[in-house]
């Protein structure tokens, strides 16, 4: 049977998009669970008669697996919502493989950009949100999704959990240096609306990728960006050959090794993370993404 193909092309993605990994999962509280497949992670919680998940997974065989693993944590439960975090085909690219029947929730934006993309296999949203707070019942569970402003993609979701003091904000803060080259992040206002969220009651922080963190985590990912941008900056002055990997990397290498040389993945990501915030600084971002408000971009043009 041929595979929801997203936006591959070629007949040997198939064997990609088929491939079913081991999902691990941990039980958060009495409602909440995390599930990871090694990289991308995501949560998903029991409601009232089914199970409201966040996001897909990124291939319709990591869907399925994450359906398997829902299963396991709650049976005789199916997927009756799905939440998509944002609109990038490896987190929310596959609802057709994961629950086909489910009700889609979104934000606007990113309600948008899935109608324009028309990816085979990530399913239009049935119902859109709008504004920087929506608290929102689904399933008898009661839900608080903020979207702070442009941070990550189109129309980021995070969600916060009081009673469990917990915040889920997919492809944001990390809990280590493996950025790679940041293709997606609106820089501009990236770190001030994470910022944002130490505003709210919550000790432990689920990313969208690897393992979970604490506050004190969350504020020294801030840092992390914020000290990445302030090295690159430097650079400028200093007349390095901004254009080029081996000497961005070797730079930033030596100026913020002795604060986060400790991070996991450090050596490996940093260089490649500076290439991408001095090209922020050098061209103005990629496009219009790095505008105050790129939102605008779709505002008239996409009728949902």
């Amino acid at each position: 049977m041929a595979e929801n193909r997203g936006l591959f092309t070629s007949d040997k993605a198939q064997a990609y998009l088929a491939l079913e990994p081991e999902m691990v999962v941990e039980h958060l509280s009495e409602r909440l669970w995390t599930v990871s497949d090694g990289t991308c992670r995501t949560i998903f919680l029991k409601g009232s008669e089914g199970i409201i998940a966040f996001d897909t997974f990124g291939t319709p065989g990591r869907s399925r697996a994450y359906a398997r693993a829902m299963e396991q944590a709650i049976p005789g439960r199916a997927v009756t919502t799905i939440i998509y975090s944002h609109d990038h085909l490896d987190h929310a690219g596959f609802a057709a493989d994961l629950a086909p029947a489910a009700e889609i929730i979104a934000d606007e934006m990113c309600a948008k950009v899935v109608k324009l993309r028309e990816a085979e296999g990530q399913l239009q949203p049935d119902r859109v949100l709008t504004g920087a707070e929506n608290r929102i019942t689904v399933d008898g569970v009661e839900l608080v999704l903020l979207n702070p402003g442009p941070t990550h993609g189109s129309g980021n979701l995070a969600a916060w959990f009081a009673e469990e003091q917990l915040l889920f904000s997919s492809d944001t803060i990390l809990a280590n240096a493996r950025y790679g080259l940041l293709p997606d992040i609106h820089l501009a206002n990236f770190v001030r609306f994470m910022r944002g969220f130490l505003d709210l009651d919550w000790d432990t922080f689920v990313p969208g990728r690897y393992g979970l963190t604490d506050r004190a985590g969350f504020v020294r990912g801030c840092d992390y960006i914020e000290a990445v941008q302030e090295a690159c900056q430097q650079a400028f002055v200093e007349f390095v050959p901004i254009w080029a990997y081996e000497p961005m990397h070797g730079y930033v290498m030596n100026k913020l090794a002795g604060r986060f040389g400790d991070l996991d993945g450090f050596a490996e990501h940093v260089g490649l993370t500076a290439i991408r915030i001095v090209h922020h600084y050098l061209m103005g971002g990629w496009s219009l993404e790095d505008t105050p408000e790129p939102g605008y971009l779709l505002a008239d043009e996409v009728q949902l």
